[in-house]
């Protein structure tokens, strides 16, 4: 029978989790639905309205609740080293955010949802070479799963569009290189932030230049489609925003297992959103594939855990202080 710890552990699991998905199935089916002609098909002023919600809110936030950033004090402290860093990530994370906006141009949720899978590969590879991961042919063997499944996923793609397709693979690499760089000097120049922090900071670096690439390339219809869809507008930049929160608060209390399952709930419950919303078509292969990936996702979460349980193992076995040598 279980006690009212395990109950309450479980109820917060599920409450924080019911809630990521949400978020963050909202705020995909939720672009997609105002990049449509008729509402607000500009990705970079909506790109631009996600960073200033956030920038204006995390300050909101910071001044009602500083305790929600721990790791301000150094920020600031060391402000100037800090955005020698933050200033490219920010620019990557521009980037990702445009590319991927404007991909639903083009695309179908669902088949983006198939395409961004494929990140955790792109990482491993993209680690291996920084030198951040240790080679293995049992992760090779895992992420070839994942490889596999992605594959039959874009070749089952009924309406495939190469625009689309390639503004993906660019938001995928943008957002895989400033998670790697991001994780290399952060760590590097011992400025670990927590997410709430980083995102702060990271925020207006991502709006100046979203903001200048708008003004260079400015149209009218921006301008006449937002007053016509503002309170849309407004409200998806917040749940963009809400997002940011829901991710600091699980990454914060959840276990690595419980967040790695609901990670593949959440991409399920995306697609089948994808389906049931739009009317988009999901074939068999793509079914099949589908359910390749999460299988290939759930044994890489797998095999991180257990490696991150060894690292835990290890660091607790180490003595605290080395003894002093005898002369």
């Amino acid at each position: 029978m279980l006690g009212m710890k395990e109950i309450k552990l479980i109820a917060e699991t599920c409450a924080i989790g019911g809630s990521y998905i949400l978020i963050s199935a909202s705020l995909i089916t939720f672009n997609k639905y105002l990049m449509n002609a008729e509402r607000f098909p500009h990705p970079k002023a909506m790109t631009a309205m996600h960073m200033l919600m956030t920038m204006v809110m995390s300050l909101l936030l910071y001044t009602a609740s500083p305790s929600l950033y721990p790791t301000m004090g150094k920020a600031r402290e060391n402000w100037k080293v800090l955005l020698k860093y933050i200033v490219p990530l920010g620019m990557l994370f521009a980037l990702a955010l445009y590319c991927s906006n404007r991909a639903y141009l083009y695309s179908s949720v669902a088949f983006l949802q198939f395409c961004k899978e494929g990140n955790v590969a792109l990482i491993f590879a993209m680690s291996c070479v920084l030198g951040l991961q240790a080679f293995s042919w049992t992760k090779v063997a895992v992420l070839s799963i994942v490889v596999v499944g992605c594959s039959l996923c874009a070749h089952g793609e009924i309406n495939f569009v190469w625009m689309g397709f390639m503004l993906q693979i660019t938001s995928q690499f943008a957002e895989c290189s400033k998670n790697l760089i991001g994780e290399v000097v952060m760590t590097g120049a011992g400025m670990k932030l927590d997410v709430l922090t980083f995102v702060m900071f990271q925020a207006p670096c991502s709006l100046v230049p979203l903001l200048i690439s708008v003004v260079i390339s400015w149209e009218p219809e921006v301008w006449t489609n937002f007053l016509a869809h503002w309170q849309l507008i407004m409200l998806n930049a917040l749940n963009a925003f809400a997002l940011n929160l829901i991710i600091a608060t699980a990454l914060k209390r959840l276990s690595a297992v419980a967040f790695v399952i609901i990670g593949i709930v959440k991409d399920s419950v995306i697609v089948a959103t994808s389906s049931f919303v739009f009317g988009d078509h999901i074939s068999a292969q793509q079914q099949i594939g589908f359910a390749v990936v999460m299988t290939g996702i759930a044994l890489w979460g797998n095999l991180k855990i257990r490696e991150q349980t060894e690292k835990d193992k290890l660091r607790e076995t180490e003595p605290l202080t080395k003894e002093p040598s005898r002369v």
